[in-house]
């Protein structure tokens, strides 16, 4: 089965398990490139099933000459109110992105600490601005562990709410 086929059904089931929650959030994280931005297409589908801990993200973008995937999964340790109808999360999770352009390839493999702000003007609209810290496992060819790096991802993105 070709990377192209494994990567469409794992966008798939992570679509459909969100879903099967009655009540979820969908919507679109940008990367801040200025931070270091986001795996795989730096633009990722959010998921967040409603009264649950974990959000999903999922991007890809494919082309004649280029490949790439992006996937983070986090669990978030809180989701409180800050000040008035402003709230802020913080959680841990990982990340994997890949990339490939004109047969040359970028894995990464890391964990995250999302750190961020999230209000909702108006309902079903949630807004949301984040930071996250990183610390990734290079992937490349030699393969050489530990190969670890620290950094930053950041996006900003909205969700709309099923009730």
């Amino acid at each position: 089965m070709s990377f192209k086929r494994i990567a469409l059904i794992m966008v798939l089931v992570l679509i459909l398990s969100g879903m099967s929650i009655s009540a979820f959030g969908i919507g679109i994280a940008a990367g801040l490139e200025p931070l270091g931005g986001l795996p795989g297409s730096n633009m990722l589908l959010s998921i967040k099933p409603d009264g649950s801990p974990l959000l999903w993200g999922v991007g890809f973008t494919f082309g004649e000459n280029l490949v790439s995937l992006g996937i983070t999964g986090d669990y978030w340790f809180a989701n409180e109110p800050l000040i008035g109808f402003l709230n802020y999360y913080i959680g841990l999770g990982f990340y994997f992105g890949y990339t490939n352009v004109n047969d040359s390839n970028s894995v990464q493999l890391g964990g995250r600490i999302p750190i961020g702000l999230n209000v909702f003007p108006v309902s079903p609209l949630e807004l949301f601005l984040e930071i996250t810290p990183t610390l990734t496992q290079v992937i490349s060819d030699p393969f050489v562990f530990p190969n670890f790096s620290f950094g930053l991802q950041g996006a900003i993105g909205l969700r709309l709410w099923s009730r």
